[in-house]
């Protein structure tokens, strides 16, 4: 519901506007949105919400990943106005992601453009909601998270936050330094390793609390918090989407931040054996937790996630509730002896149309949800098995033929998740606009 101000702003007429500033504008809520990780297609569906309210009509918007450019011609006689936009990487914040999406909301009911130049400008200046530890301990609660897709018992659990947590503070670390991607993943991979093989060092030297503890899960929750599936998931989107440097340039960064941990995971089992603490981690199948462990995982692991990206209570609600029903329908598909890649895709695909038919209302990130909803499927254990297989545990174990089989079923898996995610958000659209309508004429009956 819009504030008294802002029905004010809306009844102020709007005046022939700058072209350029309402260009700008767009932009910079471009910026902020490709950032956070929202699909280029979605990207350029805002901006151009923007500019059609301003009554700039035929604007051509272009998003390559690390650059966003726009350009409107007033007509045939007059040379067309340009902007570019370089994209930064920034912290990722949902809840300014809302209130921009909530900016947009009031920028097509009429709120003139120096006022939403202004709340542009308190929005991104605004502090996080939260301190920077709570984030760091939502992200380092993904790989327990994860582990209690595989394992109930407590002291994976345990060492698997620690491990996180620790790796995580070192990330940040490396983050306010610049370090590039490729050597941030290589060096958390080798200590992960490094922190399995002295776990499994204390457990031979009598350490109770050691003692019989498998470290391949505290290995697997590790490896799969730094493992880029969801971007790959968002690549493939975007692929989809027909915005294909984006989605190359996505592709490309993972392929390098895999690069990383494969080689961090190389050097950390070389340099175990060196110390004289060797690491013997499996790259075979786990067995699974008992459903409701799985479930509780499930939601877990999505409200540790939009608790790392300083999402708001709403969003962190919405996001678990999109992760059950998500894996409830994969549960049920599975059940039912639905292929691996097919229930994936439906998996995302249910949650993606619930999403589409709430967003409008509550104004949360729709690919926030749908990010939360499908990270218990992205297939970072069959990712991680893979690089196992393709460099072996030890020297000379390697499988290159294993190692292709499993990492082309997690492309498979990854495909059908951004195909079934992609495919909701476009059924849920015209069903959530036929909602709206419905619900208006209901209202105007009424009144």
């Amino acid at each position: 519901m819009l504030t008294t101000d802002d029905q004010t702003a809306a009844a102020t007429p709007v005046a022939d506007p700058d072209p350029y500033a309402v260009l700008r504008l767009g932009m910079r809520v471009g910026d902020e949105l490709l950032s956070a990780g929202m699909s280029a297609n979605d990207v350029v569906l805002f901006i151009l919400k923007i500019t059609q309210a301003y009554g700039l009509e035929g604007v051509h918007v272009d998003v390559t990943y690390t650059a966003i450019s726009a350009s409107y011609q007033p007509d045939a006689s007059r040379p067309p106005v340009t902007a570019i936009r370089i994209v930064r990487p920034a912290d990722v914040d949902y809840t300014r992601v809302r209130r921009l999406l909530r900016l947009v909301r009031q920028v097509e009911r009429g709120l003139p453009l120096p006022e939403a130049s202004a709340a542009l400008v308190r929005i991104r200046s605004a502090p996080h909601p939260y301190p920077r530890w709570v984030a760091l301990l939502g992200n380092a609660g993904v790989g327990p998270a994860v582990s209690l897709l595989f394992t109930t018992n407590w002291k994976i659990l345990v060492l698997s936050f620690a491990s996180g947590l620790v790796v995580d503070l070192m990330l940040a670390w490396f983050d306010r330094r610049r370090v590039p991607p490729f050597f941030r993943q290589l060096v958390a991979a080798g200590v992960i390793t490094l922190v399995a093989a002295g776990i499994t060092h204390a457990g031979r030297q009598g350490v109770a609390f050691f003692v019989g503890l498998d470290p391949t899960l505290i290995v697997v929750g590790g490896i799969v918090m730094l493992l880029a599936g969801v971007m790959m998931v968002g690549a493939v989107q975007d692929a989809i989407d027909q915005f294909y440097v984006t989605a190359s340039a996505r592709v490309l960064e993972v392929f390098l931040r895999t690069g990383g941990i494969v080689a961090g995971i190389v050097g950390g089992l070389a340099l175990a054996q060196y110390l004289g603490v060797p690491l013997s981690i499996s790259a075979e199948p786990f067995d699974p937790s008992p459903p409701g462990a799985r479930f509780a995982a499930a939601g877990l692991l999505a409200i540790m996630y939009a608790i790392s990206v300083y999402a708001d209570v709403v969003t962190i609600l919405l996001s678990a509730a999109m992760a059950l029903v998500g894996w409830a329908a994969f549960t049920e598909a599975v059940r039912l002896d639905v292929a691996t890649v097919p229930a994936n895709t439906i998996a995302a695909l249910i949650p993606a149309m619930l999403t589409a038919l709430i967003v409008r209302r509550t104004q949360v990130p729709g690919f926030g949800l749908i990010t939360a909803a499908v990270l218990p499927l992205v297939p970072g254990l069959a990712i991680y098995r893979g690089l196992l297989q393709l460099v072996g545990t030890e020297p000379g174990s390697g499988d290159p033929s294993a190692a292709g089989s499993t990492l082309l079923l997690a492309l498979g898996v990854a495909v059908g998740i951004g195909a079934g995610a992609s495919l909701g958000t476009y059924l849920g659209r015209p069903i959530a606009a036929t909602v709206r309508r419905i619900t208006f004429r209901s209202r105007r009956r009424a009144a």
